[in-house]
């Protein structure tokens, strides 16, 4: 398993579970074998977590491939494939929280070269600590994602939370066509809308804090309206009484963005909408097209889309400099440059795709 080994340094920037799955994924879609070390070095507890290792071994189960390190804790991980993704659905059950999303991302990049519609289901957590939210993911992530020509549905059975987990979703892929569009994102407009849901541990009214929202933030909005839809999610679990988190989610005519905040700890739903408003205003304030949360996320389809990508975006985040660096082991033909505007300290990414034939 050496001739031609990528290697890959796992403390580099971030250095998070962001840089195994792309690795991951390209390695299956360029069938390029690759070593990972230092793994999440920079976390408290370094090395393969439950998470990982749950979405490796659900990779290994559907790519025949040779692995070496694959055990919790392992700081140093080696894997070649010897296949490509052969048309199948999948089935990914859990004991514990696992992000539901985090596993979509892996998945994702991989599943859609089938030439098939791939049907997925996932158990684990809907709204998590440090992951996107499914409401985020399908609001978000997957309207930009179908404009780049790839399509996939999420229909959400059961909402899960942590510790327990418990939910459910249901995902459609459709094959894509060919390449990936390229993706130009670089105009900024004011919000006009707002999807709110209180994640909370027993009913209450929160008509008063629609209109907090909407008066904090009507300053930012298309000629000075909102409108504003919410709902509350009841979270029963012993250690979230109160308010387990508030997803919030804006949106323009050509934008959105996610400003959720789940709580490591049990806090009042005051606590948490003062901190949920404070990120969405210092967020407006750059006037970017995307939050801190999504451009990591686009970075890879993007390069493997066919033409020049741009994104505006506020300064890249260290999981944005993460995937660049893990894209260029494997694709160092591919340019990514992250160019400063003289707007508000802003960035544009541009992304020179490879253009890979999905076949």
């Amino acid at each position: 398993m050496n001739q031609d080994m990528i290697i890959i340094d796992g403390s580099s920037n971030e250095g998070g579970g962001q840089m195994f799955r792309s690795a991951l994924a390209l390695s299956v879609l360029f069938q390029k074998q690759f070593k990972i070390t230092n793994i999440r070095s920079n976390r408290p507890n370094p090395g393969i977590n439950n998470q990982l290792l749950n979405q490796i071994t659900l990779i290994t189960k559907i790519i025949k491939s040779e692995v070496e390190g694959l055990k919790l804790g392992s700081e140093e991980f080696q894997f070649r494939p010897l296949q490509k993704f052969l048309p199948q659905d999948i089935i990914c059950p859990a004991q514990t929280a696992q992000s539901i999303t985090l596993i979509l991302q892996s998945l994702l990049p991989i599943s859609i070269n089938a030439q098939k519609q791939v049907s997925i289901t996932i158990h684990g957590g809907t709204y998590l600590n440090h992951c996107p939210t499914i409401q985020a993911w399908s609001t978000i992530f997957l309207p930009i994602i179908n404009q780049m020509g790839l399509k996939c549905n999420v229909k959400v059975l059961k909402d899960g939370y942590y510790p327990q987990g418990g939910g459910l979703i249901q995902a459609v892929l459709e094959p894509v066509q060919n390449t990936l569009n390229q993706l130009i994102k670089k105009e900024f407009t004011k919000i006009n809308k707002l999807n709110c849901t209180y994640l909370l541990g027993s009913p209450s009214d929160t008509q008063i804090f629609d209109q907090q929202i909407v008066d904090e933030l009507k300053q930012y909005a298309e000629n000075g309206q909102l409108i504003i839809n919410s709902e509350i999610k009841i979270v029963n679990s012993k250690k979230f009484k109160k308010c387990y988190g508030i997803s919030l989610v804006s949106h323009s005519n050509l934008n959105s963005y996610d400003y959720t905040i789940i709580n490591d700890s049990d806090k009042t739903i005051e606590e948490t909408l003062a901190n949920v408003i404070g990120n969405t205003k210092s967020q407006l304030e750059q006037q970017t097209c995307f939050d801190d949360h999504h451009q990591d996320q686009l970075l890879l389809l993007m390069a493997l889309a066919k033409g020049k990508s741009e994104i505006l975006v506020s300064k890249p985040s260290t999981h944005t400099e993460s995937l660049k660096y893990v894209i260029q082991k494997f694709l160092p033909e591919c340019l990514i440059e992250f160019e400063k505007t003289n707007i508000k300290d802003n960035y544009i990414i541009s992304v020179q795709g490879v253009g890979y034939m999905f076949e």
